[in-house]
């Protein structure tokens, strides 16, 4: 299951150049005026007004000052936008170096053929002082069907690993996901300078969805690796935005598209990679960067030519990083093939199916996971809900 965040590179190093003189005028140093006749004036020899005629040796020439610069065409000087314009430097940002690593685990426990199970522990890092992790690395135990890393607000450790309620803590305002893997090794790398941050002695909360589908019994096992970097080289902190539809039956036999359903994206959000998430009915997750709910958007996930693989989601990483301004989003939709004798409807279990995909984006306003709540409760929520801070949140928690 593939979910490798590899390296992003994506920086937001541009900037404009400022371009002096970008009408091409001449600039004559002492020469023409701003009507562009010559400053200096000779009267020719001729006739005056009176009809006296005028010697040349009486004529009155007005020259040029003797240390006065004449200017002339050969010698004046063409500024060009390209003379005055600030170098952009398009030289990728060199991400700062790892400077401490601190370490956890969710693990062991056995597992006989065709079981199924969700398990957490509850872990104090050991981190004396904040902790800007700007990468993350995991390794997973065969049977892993997806992996959690939240950052929790829980004060007790709870190490011995424990039956629980999948993605209910995303609903929580101060338990949030930092990372969802879903494949056995994985590093997950933001852009240079951009990291989370993480408490003297952070609390974490893993999570892990183990089904032994081996026709022998296993281990389930995780490892998480935060690797930090120095405060001074921090420019942005990074989160997570959390987005989905529950509202879905699939009919036993049946192959099943969503409506298209859009969700906002809070105003100068930089999103820097997206990945889709279904069970094993699914067969694509499709999403667009949409200005509103009619737009129909540019598409952005899968890449082109990237076919969805529910087993092996393909992540689409965006340098430089998607940028939002009020009221623009995501539109998405979800397809699957439903290939059992029976209803499928939304839920946790392999065997029941999501439609939802996430996006790492700075600066972070806050961990954010919004659904399309469709005719759940007959419409009365609206076209979206957002938790934490929507009445609705408290009701999702029998789905997830």
């Amino acid at each position: 299951m593939v979910l490798s965040l590899v390296s992003f590179g994506a920086c937001d190093s541009g900037g404009s150049g400022t371009q002096d003189g970008a009408t091409g005028a001449v600039d004559a140093v002492g020469g023409d005026d701003a009507t562009g006749d010559d400053v200096a004036t000779t009267t020719t020899p001729g006739d005056d007004a009176t009809g006296t005629t005028t010697a040349p040796e009486d004529a009155t020439t007005t020259a040029p000052p003797e240390d006065a610069t004449t200017t002339s065409p050969e010698d004046a000087t063409t500024t060009t936008p390209e003379d005055t314009a600030t170098p952009v430097d398009t030289t990728p940002l060199e991400p700062p170096p790892i400077v401490g690593t601190s370490s956890t685990f969710i693990g062991d426990w056995q597992m006989d053929p065709g079981r199924e199970v969700t398990k957490c522990v509850v872990r104090r890092l050991d981190n004396e002082d904040d902790l800007w992790v700007s990468q993350i690395r995991t390794e997973l135990a065969k049977g892993s069907h997806h992996m959690i890393i939240y950052v929790s607000d829980e004060t007790e450790e709870r190490t011995t690993p424990f039956n629980c309620d999948p993605f209910v803590s995303t609903l929580k305002g101060t338990t949030y996901p930092l990372m969802i893997t879903q494949i056995r090794e994985e590093t997950l790398t933001f852009p240079p300078g951009v990291a989370f941050k993480f408490a003297p002695h952070q609390m974490i909360r893993i999570e892990a969805h183990y089904l032994n589908y081996f026709p022998e019994s296993i281990t389930a096992h995780g490892d998480i690796h935060f690797d930090a970097i120095a405060a001074d080289r921090v420019t942005d902190e990074a989160n997570l935005l959390f987005y989905g539809n529950p509202d879905f039956e699939i009919p036993a036999g049946q192959t099943l598209t969503t409506p298209w359903r859009f969700l906002d994206v809070p105003a100068g959000s930089k999103v820097f990679a997206l990945t889709g998430h279904e069970h094993a009915y699914g067969k694509n997750v499709e999403v667009s960067y949409a200005t509103d709910a009619e737009d129909e958007g540019t598409s952005v996930y899968p890449d082109e030519g990237v076919k969805f693989d529910w087993e092996e989601p393909p992540v689409s990483t965006y340098d430089p990083p998607l940028t939002f301004s009020e009221g623009q989003g995501f539109r998405y939709r979800c397809t699957w093939e439903n290939t059992s004798n029976h209803t499928v409807r939304f839920g946790e279990s392999a065997n029941a199916e999501m439609c939802f995909f996430w996006a790492y984006y700075y600066p972070s306003q806050g961990y954010r996971l919004c659904v399309s709540p469709g005719n759940i409760g007959n419409g009365v929520a609206g076209d979206q809900v957002c938790c934490p801070g929507h009445w609705v949140c408290d009701y999702l928690n029998q789905f997830l």
